[in-house]
């Protein structure tokens, strides 16, 4: 057997430095002919990582930066020698995998949501998996070290009131405790806790309804008729009305569109979302192609032969996690450019991101569209979701309705 080499090193990831010019140090290995890079925690400038790297470290953060890299590669090295021969993929479900699984015998929330979220990282879905932490670490709030019996009628109304008493809106109580309800039933299919015991039987969660973030006909037109000043808000202003034009798509699709998704006048793309939740009945949604969509792509299309995405946001080769970071940093970006691009329009309401998806369904909706069209263009599954998406009518409408009732037969 050839014997093969792995080498482990750190890297200055310098393509994206952070707000205060910081860069993402990264943890490199190589194993001829390949090479993987994964991200650590830590980020340092230029200069720092240069002294990182010098004999004669001075400065007590940078000391403690370097400890603890130096422990994170003796353990890396350590379970890379437990893998003969070495694979990546062995080495990865060795090393992120540390934490333990529940035996039948665990009965306590902690255990089951870390299990659960732990499972959803392994599949990509690490937004789902921040939700289900958040629902825990809100569990550990509200009683700390609760068990799946724990969880009565009595209790969820107790909880119920813990969340509205600091301010929580019913939309974020129904996530939390829908959250807490999928753990349950995943307990009781596992035969830790008896049906008898399920507690949602005598209990109803609230069903919160979202805060519609649609823009008014009037304030569209000024955003799809601006043009701005600076190169950074025209760029942000771009994928926004991008995601207006092609159904509302959110930016962790937009960013995930690859050439081959565009076919002649058309986008066609699975939702990231969908992708996660079904497995069945995967339907692509279509979207038309207007001219103004089309010369937007063009100008921010990728110029990198080997990167496969349509726009330059991501690369081959990143972690799941680190995808769910870019998204997020991206809209943030977007969103901070919109602020000022609002500001300037002297618009109301505030336009980020996501009033995109909004604004295009109910535009749609003004204008007479059907629902049915709407949904499938969403890319939804229930028109119960869609129509919570809808706006309802706009306030002169309501107005102009109300006068109604004191005119002359």
């Amino acid at each position: 057997m050839i014997e093969q080499k792995v080498t482990v090193n750190f890297f200055l990831d310098k393509s994206r430095p952070n707000a205060e010019n910081k860069c993402l140090i990264k943890l490199n290995i190589y194993c001829k002919p390949t090479k993987k890079r994964y991200a650590t925690s830590y980020h340092v400038t230029t200069d720092d990582w240069e002294k990182l790297n010098g004999s004669n470290l001075r400065d007590e953060n940078l000391k403690e930066i370097r400890k603890k890299l130096n422990t994170l590669q003796a353990s890396v090295e350590k379970t890379i020698e437990k893998i003969n021969p070495f694979s990546f993929v062995a080495f990865e479900e060795l090393f992120f995998d540390k934490s333990p699984k529940p035996t039948t015998k665990t009965t306590t929330l902690q255990s089951w949501f870390d299990t659960y979220i732990n499972e959803l990282h392994d599949k990509g879905r690490v937004g789902t998996a921040i939700a289900y932490r958040t629902t825990i670490n809100s569990l550990n709030l509200y009683k700390k070290g609760l068990h799946l019996q724990d969880v009565t009628p009595a209790l969820l109304e107790d909880y119920e009131k813990h969340l509205t008493d600091a301010s929580k809106s019913y939309t974020t109580v129904s996530i939390y405790i829908r959250q807490l309800r999928a753990i349950i039933n995943q307990a009781i299919n596992a035969n830790v806790l008896s049906a008898e015991k399920y507690p949602f039987k005598k209990y109803e969660i609230p069903s919160g309804r979202n805060v519609k973030k649609a823009l008014s006909e009037k304030d569209i037109q000024k955003i799809l008729n601006h043009t701005p000043e600076k190169a950074d808000e025209q760029k942000a202003l771009d994928f926004w009305i991008l995601s207006y034009l092609c159904s509302g798509i959110n930016f962790a699709d937009i960013i995930e569109l690859k050439p081959s998704n565009i076919n002649g006048d058309y986008l066609h793309f699975i939702r990231a979302k969908t992708k996660n939740t079904k497995k069945k009945d995967l339907r692509p949604i279509k979207v038309g192609l207007n001219p103004r969509a089309k010369d937007i792509i063009r100008k921010w299309k990728n110029t990198i032969p080997e990167n496969p995405y349509l726009f330059p946001v991501l690369e081959t080769g990143l972690a799941p996690k680190t995808v769910k970071h870019r998204c997020q940093r991206f809209i943030k970006w977007v969103n901070k450019r919109m602020e000022l691009i609002r500001i300037e329009l002297e618009i109301d309401q505030k336009i980020g991101t996501y009033a995109a998806r909004h604004t295009f369904s109910t535009v749609l909706k003004r204008k007479g569209v059907s629902t049915e069209f709407i949904k499938e263009s969403l890319g939804h599954s229930s028109l119960v979701t869609t129509e919570n998406y809808l706006d309802s009518f706009t306030d002169n409408v309501k107005l102009q309705y109300a006068n109604l009732l004191t005119e002359s037969w």
